[in-house]
């Protein structure tokens, strides 16, 4: 009995090995440094979302109101933390960005969609004060923005 139980998991961790190595493979075989950019690091430290934007996207002209980009978010983030869903039906979305006019670093996050994945993009965020959290998705050289208002409570301890 001890043998077979032996064999069982060398083949489960084999099996799980060779899953792991599928997964990265697949994943570096849709990356390449050419398509990776920089660090947006100036869009990061900037102090408003036009200035992010600006320099993240070099335009700031954007769309508002896009009924094709939704956001899904609690109405309240306890404790400022948030739990949000962004889908975009814009016909190629190539990027999408998240940024909160609150805080202090208004960018807080960007992501370079390819052509193959699904638009749909699941994160938490830091919210520093009750406001808006605002998404920017870039499709066929153009600027579509979405809104929501969100509430938070207690600041967070850290």
């Amino acid at each position: 009995m001890k043998n077979i139980s032996q064999r069982r998991r060398a083949i489960l961790k084999g099996a799980l090995a060779m899953g792991a190595i599928g997964t990265i493979g697949t994943g570096l075989a849709y990356s390449s440094p050419a398509e990776s950019a920089a660090w947006p690091k100036e869009a990061f430290n900037a102090s408003t979302v036009d200035e992010a934007l600006l320099k993240l996207m070099g335009d700031n002209s954007v769309i508002s109101g896009a009924d094709d980009l939704m956001i899904e978010a609690p109405t309240i983030a306890e404790n400022g933390i948030a739990h949000i869903t962004i889908h975009s039906r814009l016909p190629d979305t190539e990027s999408m960005s998240i940024f909160i006019p609150g805080n202090r670093s208004p960018l807080v996050a960007h992501f370079k969609l390819h052509k193959k994945v699904t638009k749909s993009i699941t994160t938490r965020i830091q919210i520093e004060n009750s406001g808006k959290i605002v998404v920017i998705a870039s499709a066929g050289d153009r600027l579509y923005s979405s809104t929501k208002k969100i509430r938070t409570t207690a600041a967070r301890q850290e």
